[in-house]
């Protein structure tokens, strides 16, 4: 594989120290082949896991994987305590633990791991990167009712928050961490799904440089899908309240 580099802050170029992170809640049969992708796409990498107890025993196969391979970081949490506190929780380890780029994707296949060579290599340009499902090159499985609901609001998002990206709901994202820590997450105290809509905006207020690149986002691999239908409706009050926010500039 083509070794990445990455600009950084002093001017100098240097391979970067790379975090990649999914949160785990019941991924037995996905964890394994998520592993090896990532690996095969970024063989240098850390891999962080942040798993909510798993009654099908994904994270005792995580603790077994990571005995042998080193460049696993495996942290368990009692119970499922939310993805937005999960992404948080990876981003203050990448800041504590010195890394120069963090890589969030979700843990069931539907992100391909042979994109984040591309994710970080945009990091030349800017601060921030999401995979982008509605850019140009970019596409999905989704159809009808549910492909709708996302681009629908994608572009409501898009709207009221006045940012020119066409993607703010997918994990799949890459961030300089010295940039991601002018950035105070703990304070969202938003622990589910519109935790990644709201990030987008938090990071904008603060200045950061955002860019998007096309993905394919699949169908999960094995399993069902987690998106209670009550997230929809926190999403529409987070975007009210982001909107609100954006208008009194607070």
């Amino acid at each position: 594989m083509k070794k990445i580099k990455l600009i950084n802050s002093d001017g100098l170029t240097g391979l970067p120290r790379t975090l990649v992170f999914a949160a785990t809640y019941n991924e037995l049969d996905n964890i394994q082949s998520l592993l090896d992708e990532i690996w095969d796409a970024i063989p240098d990498s850390d891999i962080l896991i942040v798993d909510d107890n798993s009654p099908d025993g994904t994270g005792n196969l995580l603790d077994q994987i990571a005995a042998v391979k080193k460049q696993l970081k495996v942290l368990h949490r009692p119970s499922k305590l939310g993805l937005g506190t999960a992404h948080c929780l990876a981003m203050i380890f990448a800041i504590k633990h010195g890394y120069d780029v963090l890589v969030t994707m979700d843990a069931d296949h539907s992100h391909d791991p042979a994109d984040i060579p591309r994710l970080i290599g945009k990091l030349t340009e800017a601060d921030f990167v999401i995979g982008s499902r509605y850019v140009p090159g970019g596409g999905c499985d989704y159809n009808g009712y549910r492909k709708f609901l996302s681009v629908s609001a994608n572009m409501a998002a898009r709207l009221v928050l006045g940012i020119r990206l066409h993607e703010f709901t997918t994990s799949y994202r890459a961030f300089r961490v010295s940039a991601l820590a002018k950035v105070n997450f703990v304070k969202m105290h938003n622990q589910g799904y519109s935790f990644f809509m709201e990030s987008v905006y938090r990071l904008h207020q603060a200045g950061l440089k955002l860019a998007e690149i096309p993905i394919y986002f699949h169908y999960r691999n094995a399993g069902s899908s987690k998106i209670p239908r009550l997230e929809i409706i926190r999403g529409m009050v987070k975007l009210f309240y982001l909107f609100v926010s954006r208008v009194f500039n607070r």
